[in-house]
């Protein structure tokens, strides 16, 4: 489950909420661990559980001890591994374009012409 704007995107993992934000520091620690964005992508669709908590530490900031990495990948295999990567995957293609908007702000955009239409 996940939850995106312009700044962030929440990732429920069991019980904790990661915040991942766009920014540089996020995508540079991306490409740092996996050698780039589409590794990271590659490595995300094959729903690999070292890839999802490497997104999550990069994106949330985090520095864990290995111990901490270990329990944060017992957690999201708890969670089901193909849920907590669909929105990863997200997050990771939206750091491309950290600017774009969200299909829900594209549609409210093309809804206002028409609102301002009918007066």
């Amino acid at each position: 489950m996940s939850k995106t704007d312009h700044g962030t995107t929440d990732v429920v993992v069991g019980s904790e909420i990661y915040t991942l934000n766009f920014n540089l520091k996020a995508v540079r620690s991306i490409e740092r661990f996996f050698g780039g964005i589409s590794p990271a992508l590659a490595e995300l669709q094959k729903f690999s559980l070292a890839a999802a908590s490497r997104v999550i530490i990069a994106g949330a900031n985090l520095t864990l001890k290995p111990k901490e990495v270990e329990a944060l990948e017992e957690e999201i295999y708890e969670q089901g591994v193909g849920e907590v990567t669909v929105p990863l995957i997200t997050y990771v293609v939206a750091l491309l374009n950290p600017a774009a908007k969200t299909e829900e702000e594209l549609e409210k955009a093309a809804e206002e012409p028409e609102k301002k239409a009918k007066k």
